[in-house]
This record gives structure tokens, sequence and C-alpha cells, in this order.
């Protein structure tokens, strides 16, 4: 019912945006992707393609999964060599907070993650990260005894179950095992943003569903919290503070990231919808609705120039939440 209204709006044009106004001095072109916000995560790959890497690598931190891939292999073709690229493309196959991975997607997965295996360059850190990303298309031989980032005083409960057979089935499952393998990467290098931020994404994408104590979110933020007090213009760290705080008790802490997430990546989708999930908790229906006006004009963009044929998923989603 709800899409069919929606679809009956867009038809009349009751839902049409604005016409647009005349950019600020300074704004990127429409559906220019090279403002990403700063993220430094460094590789043993060619320095010639450490800029664009981290670009993929700002890119999937919102999500942006297709554009981020079309990054990774980039990299991947002008150093066939540097393992991260290809655990790169293998990590956006994966969508720990949206619809499961396919069997396609898994597949393709599973290839990039051989091709990260396989791939000379890489330290001690990088493989840390490939063999989380391997834990979850693969699983792990042991279970890992989990209690980085519990609240003071507090441990994470004991795991007995390796991550093998039938947690396999269950995407949850498999989160749980990146999960646990992330938790080492991050004992291990306890100065990198990043493996920070994708362990309180994990937290997120394994949380349990319905728990009144949010005791997953709330130990996502904070984590989140302490690095982007340091780095506010990282776009993970304000994302996932935003899914942290997407909750009526605690909606109020995640104003500052929405408020700075989408000047971090003025053009890509999910960036300038995700304030949103913020502001409809507050009733600050004005910026909700700009928020998702900018979002949906950012995907036909970008569908425009990709998918000429296709409608955008991320515009149908910022249009329902308008």
């Amino acid at each position: 019912m709800r899409f069919a209204l929606l679809v009956g709006l867009l038809c009349t044009g009751l839902l049409a945006p604005d016409a647009p106004s005349a950019a600020p001095v300074g704004t990127p072109a429409l559906g220019d992707l090279s403002k990403v916000g700063s993220v430094h995560f460094p590789t043993t790959c060619d320095p010639s393609v450490q800029k664009e890497f981290e670009r993929g690598l700002a890119l999937l931190h919102s999500f942006f999964y297709e554009e981020a891939r079309r990054v990774f292999t980039s990299v991947a073709e002008k150093d066939p060599g540097c393992a991260i690229a290809h655990w790169g493309i293998a990590m956006s196959y994966w969508h720990p907070i949206w619809t499961p991975p396919d069997s396609s997607e898994l597949a393709a997965g599973r290839a990039a993650l051989t091709m990260a295996l396989a791939a000379p360059k890489k330290d001690e850190r990088e493989g840390a990260y490939i063999k989380a990303i391997q834990a979850y298309y693969e699983g792990l031989a042991e279970p890992v005894i989990s209690t980085l980032g519990a609240a003071p005083g507090a441990s994470a409960p004991a795991t007995e179950q390796s991550c093998h057979g039938p947690r396999l089935v269950d995407p949850k499952g498999r989160a749980a095992c990146f999960l646990r393998e992330m938790e080492q990467v991050v004992r291990h290098n306890p100065e990198d943003t990043d493996a920070a931020a994708f362990l309180a994404l994990a937290l997120l994408g394994t949380a349990p569903p319905g728990d009144p104590a949010l005791a997953n979110q709330r130990r996502a933020a904070g984590i989140l919290e302490r690095w982007y007090a340091e780095q506010p213009e990282h776009p993970g760290l304000a994302h996932y503070l935003i899914h942290s705080y997407d909750y009526p008790p605690l909606a109020a802490r995640g104003l500052k990231a929405a408020n700075a997430y989408a000047a971090m990546q003025p053009w890509v989708p999910h960036a300038l919808h995700m304030p949103s999930h913020i502001y409809a908790r507050l009733g600050m229906w004005a910026e909700n609705a700009a928020a998702n006006r900018a979002s949906a004009e950012a995907a036909r963009a970008y569908a425009a120039s990709h998918h000429p044929d296709a409608a955008s998923f991320e515009e149908l989603h910022a249009l329902d939440y308008l």
C-alpha cells in the first residue's frame, strides 16, 4: 500500500523536488564523487593508487557499494598485487545492515577474497583485515572470546561455538564471525581508526533485534565517540554513530554527527539521506525533507550516469523517508 501510494504521488508530481536553486560557491558539480571526507589508511600498495584506494574506502563506509567496488576494481587493475584492493571488493558484496548478499554476491565476494589471499602486497595489518572478511565468507576454525569494547566493569559473553557449519547459513552468524575477527584487528592495532569503525559496524550488524537495552548499539557508540572527537571528517565514524543512535532514547546524541555527515560527501546518496534518521526521530521535519530531497537528487544523477533505464533504490528510499 505504501509503495503504491508512493508511485501514485510520483506519477502525479506531488513528490517532485523543488526546482534546484543555485549551488553555493565551492559545491561539487552534480554527481561529483571526489569529495568524500577524510580517510587515512596506510597500505603496502603502489603509492600511485593510495589516494584512490582511500576514496574507495570512504565510499564503502557510506554503503555506496557499487561505486566503492568500481574504485577498488580500478585500484586492483592498476596494481594487481594490491591485496587490500581485493579486500575492498570482497567487502563491497556484504551489506551489514542491509539485505544480506544473494548467492551471486556471495560467489563474487569469495572470488575477490581468493584474489586478496593470493595477492603478494600485504603486511600483517592488511592480512588481518583480509582474515576478517574471510571469516565472514568461510567461517572460523576456533571460537574467539570477546570482551573488547565492553562497558567498564562488564564483559561480553564468551562464545563456545565455532563459526563453522550451521552458523554460516544465517547471515547473522556470518556477521558474528567477522565481528570476532575484527576484534582481533583492533586488539593488535589499537590506533587504527578504520578497524574501530568496522568493529562498531559489526556490532550494529549483529545487534539482537528488539533488545530493549540496545547493548550493541551503545557499545558501538562508545567505540565511535572516542574516534569521532579526534577525526570529525571521517565518514564512517559519523555514519555509524547515526545508526548507533537511531532509536528514540538515544537520538539526540546523534544530532552532531547527523548535521556534519552530508557535508562530507555532498553527492553520495546514502550520506545525504542518513541525517534524516535522526531528524525524523527528533521531529525536525524541514531538515528531514531537505536531506531526503538532496539524497533523491543525487541518486537520480548517479542512476542517469550508470543505469539510465533503471529506478534507483536510493531514490525510492529517500522518497519513502520524505
